[in-house]
């Protein structure tokens, strides 16, 4: 995730010289998607193994829940400066952010590993 997000940070700085506002509009898309994903990430499996399940689990709803309040943060921010951002971009870019995770989730995911 922090690679895909790092990707898609230069491709917007790359539009920052055409079009400042669509270039901060994907900074903004792609970060408030996958920055929250990445600490989630982070947080839900710093724990493994059968003898930690239940500190697994716990852990797991941990980084759910800061995961949802970066996110409704995250969002709050972008609109309180709507007026510096394209909004169709912004939603586009966050979107578009949305689908590539679960396209390298689902990549990372070996077939066959539930048997």
């Amino acid at each position: 995730m922090l690679i895909l997000w790092m990707v898609l940070i230069v491709m917007s700085v790359a539009v920052m010289p055409i079009d400042p506002r669509w270039g901060l509009s994907l900074l903004w898309g792609f970060s408030v998607c996958l920055l929250p994903a990445v600490c989630f990430t982070w947080y839900a499996f710093r724990y493994r193994g059968a003898r930690v399940v239940i500190a697994s689990v716990k852990m797991f709803y941990r980084a759910e829940t800061v995961k949802f309040f970066l996110t409704a943060i995250l969002f709050a921010v972008v609109f309180h400066h709507a007026d510096k951002i394209s909004t169709a971009v912004f939603f586009l870019a966050f979107v578009a952010a949305q689908i590539a995770s679960w396209l390298v989730s689902a990549m990372t995911i070996k077939p066959g590993s539930g048997k």
